[in-house]
């Protein structure tokens, strides 16, 4: 049959649409591959910000005392994980939540951050992303996270500091819970038993999540008996616990670990800081923020409510995923 004028149309509309529609599901990937690949900066395009002295740039070191003072990155501020945490008290004995948004307020306005300001975390282990979930929950959502941290950074040759700078003018910025569903307790993580209605990974290590070994401010031993063990260091390179491994072998990772994109994914480790490096590693490769979420009283607030079904010893549960990647 002869096509007419309107088919021929029709037919033309059809190849745009289609054309259009595979421009969209290949998603333009950045740094590593990632399809949120700009979460993460290179040490080179850091040393490019502080060398053209940018006035928006504001880094934070995401160590301890010691870390920070055997040489930091010039300019940078440290934020140690004490100053972020609510007093247990407020927290019905829990220790290591997340302060609430006026104390991060105060903390953010101390640390000179305004709305625009370029701010950049770094650690020497895996501190960083727990700050960066923290901003990420209170409304700026443009922070990125070094790669490599200050291993890197030295690795590179790039000078170091031993002095804090000097007090910043105060900031601006003023802390709204943005993405709420980012931070989630004990209830819905106890509803999620049996319900199949997302997946629960444990980032523990595996002398944790076999009931081996309590850390301190836990109160038992063992895993929740739902979750799956996903060692954090999994998307992490072997000689730098700060670098992240390529997307193609996170995405191996996940494959492996049965991760389900249908579902929402819900992580926890002793205090919520390791589990934030794999809620980080999901976000990089492009999953929905509104299905992510870390379980902010991880171990410690499940092990302290002995109402709480606990496992322990790993023939029960065993896991693919205590194998890394190579």
């Amino acid at each position: 049959m002869r096509a007419t004028g309107f088919t021929r149309v029709v037919s033309a509309l059809a190849v745009i649409t289609g054309l259009a529609s595979a421009a969209w599901a290949q998603q333009p990937q950045g740094y590593k591959g990632y399809v949120r690949g700009a979460a993460l900066i290179s040490v080179a395009e850091l040393k490019q910000l502080i060398d053209a002295k940018d006035p928006k740039l504001v880094i934070l070191a995401a160590e301890n005392d010691l870390e920070y003072r055997l040489g930091h990155i010039p300019g940078s501020r440290q934020v140690d994980r004490p100053v972020y945490e609510a007093a247990p008290e407020t927290q019905g004995g829990i220790s290591g939540n997340l302060i609430q948004p006026a104390g991060f307020t105060k903390l953010a306005q101390r640390l000179g951050i305004k709305k625009d300001s370029k701010v950049i975390v770094y650690d020497a282990k895996c501190d960083a992303t727990r700050l960066w979930w923290a901003f990420l929950y209170y409304g700026k959502h443009d922070v990125r996270v070094l790669d490599g941290g200050i291993k890197a950074w030295k690795e590179a040759g790039y000078d170091t500091a031993i002095l804090a700078p000097d007090a910043a003018k105060k900031g601006t910025f003023v802390a709204r819970i943005s993405v709420p569903r980012s931070r989630v307790e004990t209830p819905e993580i106890l509803a999620l038993r049996g319900s199949g209605k997302g997946q629960l990974w444990d980032n523990r290590d595996s002398k944790e999540f076999c009931g081996e070994e309590l850390k301190k401010g836990a109160y038992r031993k063992g895993r929740i008996p739902w979750g799956k063990h996903s060692n954090w260091t999994l998307f992490k390179k072997k000689d730098n616990a700060s670098e992240w491994i390529s997307a193609a072998e996170s995405q191996s990772v996940l494959k492996k670990l049965g991760a389900d994109p249908s579902k929402d994914q819900y992580f926890f480790c002793q205090s919520g800081v390791r589990s934030t490096q794999a809620l980080f590693t999901f976000y990089l490769l492009g999953w929905s923020l509104e299905k992510l979420h870390n379980y902010d009283s991880s171990w410690i607030g499940w092990s302290k409510d002995a109402s709480l079904p606990i496992e322990t010893g790993c023939s029960v549960n065993p896991s693919p995923a205590l194998a890394r990647a190579d």
